[in-house]
């Protein structure tokens, strides 16, 4: 039997589905791995991984991206805030759904950081 097909792994398999269906897109903030790069984001990292690795496996290669996740987040702050476009978006952000949030403007992910 595979290690991905445990209990175990389909209850964090779950719980990934139900953060990143009811939790995620009312937060306010992207994953600061994802805005930076435009690589998937940290929950779906984590499903694809314990998908396809395994719970054990997959949870040690998430220690690794949340470390990366954090040196995005640390560089995104380093970079100080943007300079709002003299129109702003009146679009709602692509990677986020609370209600009144906006794009800063510009075409990046990074431009949808909250905190810039």
């Amino acid at each position: 039997m595979p290690e991905h097909s445990t209990p175990a792994a389909s209850a964090a398999l779950a719980a990934i589905g139900a953060y990143q269906r009811y939790v995620s897109p009312y937060k306010g903030f992207c994953c600061a791995h994802r805005a930076r790069t435009g690589h998937a984001s940290c929950s779906e990292f984590a499903r694809r991984a314990i998908e396809r690795c395994g719970l054990l496996a997959g949870l040690r290669l998430l220690r690794r991206r949340f470390l990366a996740c954090a040196a995005s987040y640390r560089a995104l702050m380093a970079a100080g805030p943007k300079a709002p476009d003299t129109e702003p978006l009146n679009e709602p952000c692509p990677l986020f759904t609370l209600r009144n949030a906006k794009c800063c403007g510009g075409t990046s992910l990074a431009s949808c950081w909250p905190f810039m």
